[in-house]
């Protein structure tokens, strides 16, 4: 039961987004949307250089101050870039993301990160980082946590820099690779399955 109270807002939105899913592929001919994976795609690339700069900075806004969940506008790069430039775009956001906020924490301690996050769940990630600092990195690479808080927790920690650095180098390849993979996968199927 903890469990479930720990985790409802996550559990709400996969639900809702199930839901979304289902009512779509139900309601698809109710609509008059005429439109495949290439015109997404075109109306996208319509806003030409910016496009791209638009999903890196939805995702470092959601690594700062995040107001969704991480995996949202992972999802939506592998699906409207595909899964390769969706990956570069996913792994930049995320790296400049957490790097704006471990070292904005880092230099401004405590009182910067209590802006950002709630008090006591940062106090509980700070706790769980000073004694499984190694453990807690690997999450970088399959994220069953929300990073944003954890990337607080280990810049008021005493981790150097340059690890933290090393370890969301090559973590967040990883979870951008796996996660646009997904969400190109996800587009191919929508697309299919509305033209049913």
């Amino acid at each position: 039961m903890k469990l479930l109270k720990k985790y409802r807002y996550d559990l709400a939105i996969a639900l809702a987004l199930v839901l979304f899913g289902l009512l779509a592929y139900f309601l698809r001919n109710a609509f008059v949307f005429d439109f495949s994976r290439e015109d997404l795609e075109n109306f996208v690339m319509s806003f030409g250089p910016a496009a791209p700069l638009i999903i890196i900075s939805i995702i470092v806004l959601e690594v700062v101050v995040a107001p969704i969940p991480g995996f949202l506008p992972a999802l939506t790069a592998g699906f409207v870039f595909g899964s390769i430039q969706g990956a570069i775009y996913t792994y930049l956001g995320n790296i400049i993301g957490s790097l704006i906020v471990f070292f904005l924490v880092r230099k401004f301690g405590r009182p910067a990160a209590a802006r950002l996050f709630k008090e006591d769940r940062l106090e509980k990630y700070s706790r769980a980082v000073a004694r499984h600092e190694n453990l807690l990195l690997a999450f970088y690479f399959i994220p069953l946590i929300p990073l944003d808080i954890l990337t607080a927790a280990f810049g008021l920690s005493g981790v150097r820099a340059k690890k933290f650095i090393s370890v969301i180098l090559l973590g967040f390849a990883v979870y951008a690779a796996a996660f646009n993979l997904f969400g190109d996968y996800l587009a191919e199927l929508f697309f299919r399955l509305s033209l049913v």
